[in-house]
C-alpha cells in the first residue's frame, strides 16, 4: 500500500467516524464534507480504497432494498478510528497561565506493563514533563486528553489526575515549560506566580 493509499485510507476512516454510515450515492460529497482532503479525490479512487479497506475489514458495505449500498464503519475500523483520533490528540494552550499544576500520577500493575509504556511515551509526546517514573507534570488544562488516554489504553482505574497551585519543583518546571519552550508556543507568561 502506498502512503497515498493509506492516506486516503485514514481520510476515509476519519470521516465514517465523524458522519458515521454513508450510502455509497452520497461517497464524494458525504466523506468531503466531513473531510476536506477527501473533496480533492477523484470519486473512483475513493471507492477503490473503500473496497480495499472492506477486504480488510474495516469498513462494512450493506446492501440495501433500494440497492444503493450503504458503508460503515466496523469494529475493527473503529479501533482504527481510535487509533487515528489518539495519534491527533493535542493539550491546548491557553493565552494565559492559571498557574495550575496538573499532576498525572499512576500505579500500573506489571500484568500491563505495555499499557504502562505506552501512556509514559503518549505522555511524553504530549508535552508532559517526567517528574519521577510514575508521576507527569503539565501546566494546561488536560483532563479530558487524559482521561481519553487512560481509556484509550485500559488503565482508567490506575491513573490519578490532580490539579495543585504549587510544586516544590515548580521553579524548574517554570523554567522547562515556560523559557526552553520545549514543544511549545511562545507566549507571555511572566509574572505569574
Amino acid at each position: 500500500m502506498t502512503e497515498k493509499q493509506k492516506d486516503i485510507a485514514k481520510n476515509i476512516i476519519l470521516a465514517l467516524g465523524i458522519v458515521g454510515a454513508v450510502s455509497m450515492i452520497m461517497i464524494a460529497p458525504g466523506l468531503a464534507k466531513a473531510i476536506p482532503l477527501l473533496a480533492k479525490i477523484d470519486v473512483r479512487r475513493i471507492n477503490q480504497e473503500i473496497k480495499r479497506l472492506n477486504k480488510r475489514g474495516l469498513v462494512e458495505i450493506i446492501k440495501r432494498k433500494n440497492k444503493v449500498p450503504l458503508i460503515k464503519l466496523t469494529k475493527e475500523g473503529e479501533k482504527k478510528l481510535s487509533r487515528y483520533q489518539i495519534d491527533k490528540l493535542e493539550i491546548e494552550r491557553p493565552k494565559k497561565w492559571d498557574g495550575k499544576w496538573r499532576l498525572v500520577v499512576f500505579d500500573i500493575p506489571i500484568t500491563k506493563n505495555y499499557s504502562r509504556a505506552v501512556l509514559r511515551k503518549k505522555m511524553k509526546n504530549l508535552g508532559f514533563y517526567k517528574l519521577q517514573s510514575s508521576v507527569f507534570v503539565h501546566p494546561f488544562p488536560c483532563f479530558e486528553v487524559l482521561k481519553f488516554i487512560r481509556d484509550y489504553f485500559g488503565v482508567s482505574k490506575e491513573v490519578e489526575y490532580m490539579e495543585v497551585n504549587s510544586l516544590e519543583s515548580q521553579d524548574m518546571l517554570i523554567s522547562y515549560f515556560f523559557t526552553k519552550q520545549i514543544n511549545l508556543r511562545r507566549t507571555n507568561c511572566h509574572n505569574f506566580r
